[in-house]
């Protein structure tokens, strides 16, 4: 077995609009992951520096003197994630958390994480695709395709295909598709949603199923002005008409995904989705929208389910994001041993050729000068 100075060690950081998680994780020879360290760190203050500092801070205290091997930072979005642009790993401008707007998450990380002796592999993806790695990984039933819908404050959407995340023009934002609203609401969509989402956030997924849009409906229903916390929503009961419209809001989402990329599973997270039956209002509606235009499983647990992470989703799809960056980083150097060898072995045959033809020549040049 793998003994701990010969384990390899890496971090993943979870990067919340709450909270930042973090783990020291190391690599197994089964090609897993034990994780020996982690942390939870505020970040709801709106002070990204003191963020990121604490994570530094906590990166350093546990590295191995030789630094970690790899960094797996999956982190709420928008965010670069091309490596040849400068934006990579930074929150872009387009970011509902204002704070947070072009802020380098990912440089003080590397800071922290990076030692005197090996190169540090890196993997940055959003909040929503890496548990969507995570989860795609862990399918006994062998898939091409995952998504993976996180609702909370917002709702994000990461999705696997054909063994890679999916980037494109940016990454997924199934969050803001648009949805057909059950009949006679009124509903004006959530406050976020008006200076910059799509649709103005208005009959959207995230404009009706995130707990900012169920907060602000109970406050439109009950017809008051003065903002209610969303821990009222805890005390709803499980039949109120609230989880109706949010499960309307993600069956639209389930039936989009199936329709656009015929996805082969859908996995939820998330607060929202811990609310009693939301889970089987969810598959009942999608089955009800696609009205039968597409051939569904009977059982619908076996394309919309839970995640199997629970709340360590996010955090779980940072350490494979991390143990990706060092798998890729090996198979790089094989690659390019593989390349040198050749032109290594050639060009040491060449030059040898070279040194015997030229000792051929003096030779004849003597013995012609002996005869002579």
């Amino acid at each position: 077995n793998m003994s701990s100075s010969q384990a390899i060690t890496v971090a993943a950081v979870e990067g919340g609009g709450t909270t930042f998680c973090i783990a020291v994780a190391q690599l197994t020879e089964d090609g897993g992951t034990n994780i020996v360290h982690r942390i939870s760190i505020d970040s709801s203050h709106e002070d990204p520096q003191r963020t990121l500092w604490e994570c530094s801070t906590f990166l350093k205290g546990n590295k191995p003197p030789g630094g970690y091997a790899a960094l797996g930072l999956a982190t709420f979005g928008p965010v670069g994630l091309d490596p040849e642009k400068e934006t990579y790993g930074c929150i872009l401008a387009s970011s509902p958390k204002k704070a947070w707007r072009g802020v380098n998450v990912l440089e003080p990380l590397v800071e922290a994480c990076q030692g005197p002796d090996c190169s540090l592999a890196v993997r940055v993806e959003t909040d929503v695709n890496a548990p969507a790695w995570a989860e795609y990984e862990l399918q006994d039933q062998r898939i091409s395709s995952l998504a993976y819908v996180t609702v909370g404050t917002g709702v994000g959407v990461g999705m696997v295909v054909n063994d890679m995340p999916v980037h494109g023009r940016m990454h997924p934002e199934g969050g803001h598709c648009p949805v057909q609203p059950l009949e006679g609401d009124s509903f004006p969509g959530y406050s976020w949603g008006h200076d910059h989402s799509p649709f103005g956030g208005k009959h959207t997924v995230e404009g009706i199923a995130s707990s900012v849009a169920l907060m602000e409906r109970l406050q439109h229903r009950k017809g008051q002005k003065n903002t209610l916390s969303r821990h009222v929503l805890a005390d709803l009961d499980d039949n109120d008409e609230i989880w109706d419209h949010a499960a309307n809001a993600l069956a639209n989402l389930c039936v989009t995904l199936i329709l656009t990329t015929s996805i082969e599973k859908i996995i939820f997270g998330g607060g929202v989705l811990s609310r009693n039956g939301l889970l089987e209002k969810v598959r009942k509606q999608t089955v009800k929208l696609m009205n039968g235009y597409v051939e569904l499983p009977e059982d619908m647990s076996e394309l919309i389910d839970l995640s199997s992470w629970g709340d360590d989703a996010g955090l779980m799809g940072a350490v494979v994001l991390a143990r990706k960056a060092y798998e890729e980083s090996k198979d790089d150097e094989l690659l390019n041993d593989e390349r040198t060898f050749p032109s290594d072995y050639f060009r040491g045959m060449l030059t040898g050729v070279l040194v015997s033809v030229g000792i051929m020549a003096v030779m004849g040049r003597r013995q012609g000068m002996l005869r002579s």
